[in-house]
């Protein structure tokens, strides 16, 4: 899908008029010509969600996804303020630890994606239920075996959205995947009465409002802090929203973590000058900005490099606003069209908005004097722009810091026996990102202030096995042939 838009801008121009499943379809790229086509969304509302009846089945007839018009705006009013990252960072940390110390555990090269993976579905699901929910979780028997069936039944629903849509046929994916959602709701309403008997027991003055919540007690609080009936979400509106916030806050963070981790073993100078920030703040006390904002800047040119969600569709609905204009050189796109956003030509090939975008350049990203940062579409735009953008970034910044700590974290470079060519699954992922091979390699391994720390090493095969021996140390990988598997040991 990328590199159809960006062969396609440069034949037909930044917009052009093609058919996706017999639907006549208008592709917007380009920076300008977003921001114009984003305005007249907000400005008319007179798109609707683009999504075929399966992921509909899938995601749920509430989720924000799917819906449109006032009742999207009326979900994302309520949902929105439930995923700020602030409300958040005990999960978040706790998820950073509980990564790094699986990761130490294992033995020879293991597979980076499904870490990756591993670790945003378990900050997701710590989200939902709540740190104190998931820690009980799991020092109880009967309630572990419902967390390992979350996870479970999670993984094999997320198949179902990239299988044909064939639920009625037993013993397909998306069979399966219909099934996986019944058991996960059923589960996730179990949690919701809990959820609800704890709040009714509780009267208004005794609350301790700097409890710790789950994001299923801040939506339910959502409902029971409105009287109006407009204004509340019923018990499968949160359900439906939580597959949804699962979904996005999985996949795509996993996918910008794979990226950004690719690209740091590939660029010595940029890895080793984000180390030297994020060190130079631990050595001052309570200022994490000037590394955050940094870290924060390398994302958003991760992003534009590999964009995890390449384009975002739209059905223009005829409400009376006479369509959408796209200016005077263009016109105005009728009502019945399908209008699609090209995220991925916009960041790939926008050399106005992007000057040198073939080139890693992550300074243009950082606030200066005398201009502002680019916008950043990866995560779409209009009145549809991921509500859950602010959390991903929090994630990804939290498990950066720890990694590229010299005092705490690791080293890594790539080996050059796997093809890493990236594909959309639907995020992007390398192709042999999930393969595994054992390697005995030689780490270096030392002890900080309480803490057992090793160099992990993605090592270079052929030629001969290298390990790292100090920081910076090891072969300068290739560009087309590149392994994702990493190497650990945690002893000395």
């Amino acid at each position: 899908m990328a590199s159809y838009q960006v062969s396609s801008r440069h034949k037909h121009g930044p917009i052009w008029r093609t058919s996706v499943l017999f639907n006549k379809c208008i592709f917007v790229s380009g920076a300008e010509h977003l921001q114009q086509l984003s305005k007249q969304e907000q400005l008319h509302r007179n798109t609707t969600a683009c999504f075929p009846p399966h992921h509909r089945a899938l995601f749920g007839h509430h989720s924000v996804l799917v819906t449109s018009g006032e009742e999207h705006a009326r979900l994302r009013s309520l949902i929105t303020p439930a995923l700020q990252p602030s409300l958040y960072e005990e999960e978040i940390r706790m998820a950073v630890i509980a990564f790094v110390s699986r990761c130490k555990n294992e033995k020879g090269y293991f597979p980076l994606v499904d870490a990756f993976k591993q670790f945003t579905l378990s900050v997701a699901l710590r989200i939902v239920l709540g740190e104190y929910r998931w820690q009980e979780w799991m020092k109880s028997d009967n309630n572990n075996t419902r967390l390992v069936a979350l996870l479970d039944d999670f993984s094999i629903w997320s198949k179902g959205l990239l299988s044909p849509p064939t639920s009625f046929i037993p013993f397909t994916a998306s069979y399966y995947a219909m099934k996986a959602r019944k058991r996960i709701r059923h589960i996730l309403l179990e949690v919701i009465e809990e959820e609800k008997e704890v709040l009714n027991s509780r009267d208004e003055g005794s609350c301790n409002r700097n409890q710790k919540k789950s994001l299923i007690e801040r939506l339910l609080r959502a409902t029971t802090n409105n009287t109006a009936a407009n204004s509340s979400l019923t018990e499968e509106a949160i359900v439906d929203n939580i597959f949804t916030l699962v979904f996005a806050g999985t996949d795509t963070t996993a996918s910008v973590l794979t990226s950004a981790f690719f690209e740091l073993a590939k660029n010595d100078e940029v890895r080793e000058r984000l180390q030297a920030c994020v060190e130079t703040e631990e050595l001052i006390e309570n200022n994490n900005d000037s590394a955050d904002e940094t870290l924060r800047a390398f994302l958003s040119e991760v992003q534009r490099c590999y964009p995890a969600a390449p384009f975002t569709m739209r059905n223009i609905a005829d409400t009376g606003a006479n369509g959408i204009d796209l200016g005077h050189k263009y016109g105005r796109v009728s009502p019945g069209f399908n209008i699609t956003y090209a995220i991925a030509g916009t960041l790939l090939d926008d050399e106005v908005s992007y000057p040198n975008p073939s080139k890693f350049d992550m300074d243009s990203w950082l606030k200066k004097r005398d201009s502002k940062p680019p916008q950043n579409w990866a995560f779409g735009g209009g009145c549809r722009t991921c509500p859950g953008r602010f959390l991903s970034v929090a994630e990804s910044v939290a498990l950066l810091r720890a990694v590229l700590s010299r005092k705490h974290g690791f080293q890594w470079t790539l080996r050059g026996d796997q093809d890493l060519t990236f594909s959309y699954t639907p995020g992007y992922f390398p192709k042999d990102g999930k393969s595994c091979t054992q390697a005995s390699p030689s780490p270096t391994c030392f002890v900080g202030q309480h803490t057992l720390s090793s160099f992990w090493t993605i090592a270079h095969v052929n030629p001969p096995v290298f390990g790292t021996t100090k920081r910076g140390s090891g072969m300068p990988p290739s560009q087309n042939a590149h392994a994702l598997v990493i190497a650990s040991s945690a002893s000395c």
